[in-house]
């Protein structure tokens, strides 16, 4: 259990330079565009589409930080206003419907890549599995969480018990 949470922790902190990377990026794109058309009087054909992916993907690699730090107040809030011993079992229950979507989410963007791989997208002329490919990157990286979540659950705690890691 020990190398799982520290390989994620590897991931998660990649995952995070590169979202600090994209939003640099669309900052840097966004910004470039306003100077381009109040400024200069011209446009940058590709810095919408580009803006518009680039949040795409900080949107689900964010989700996919927020599974990890359990930041998702939703389904917490609901647990916390449950008794003591019903807060596990309800814990466990809704970590493996979250698990079962982000698999459900892998699954069906496979698909859709498949379908997209060959379209190219008008602005920048790009495929659009790169784009879409933020679905399985994204539901991929939840659903490893949430099942790192679900061990954790399951997995009986040794400090619990009194033992040591």
């Amino acid at each position: 259990m020990k190398w799982i949470k520290k390989t994620l922790n590897l991931v998660q902190i990649l995952t995070e330079y590169v979202l600090c990377l994209l939003l640099g990026a669309m900052v840097v794109i966004v910004f470039a565009q306003v100077i381009f058309r109040f400024v200069l009087h011209a446009s940058l054909p590709w810095s919408e589409e580009s803006a518009r992916y680039i949040m795409v993907w900080i949107s689900l690699l964010g989700a996919s930080i927020g599974v990890r730090r359990k930041a998702h107040i939703g389904i917490e809030a609901v647990v916390m206003l449950l008794k003591a011993p019903l807060r596990k079992t309800a814990s466990v229950v809704a970590t493996s419907i979250a698990a079962i979507f982000f698999a459900g989410m892998v699954y069906y963007g496979l698909g859709v890549l498949r379908v997209v791989v060959n379209q190219i997208s008008p602005a920048m002329e790009i495929s659009m599995a790169i784009p879409y490919g933020s679905l399985i990157i994204g539901g991929a990286l939840m659903l490893l969480y949430s099942l790192e979540e679900l061990l954790c659950l399951l997995l009986p705690n040794p400090r619990e018990k009194g033992g040591a890691l």
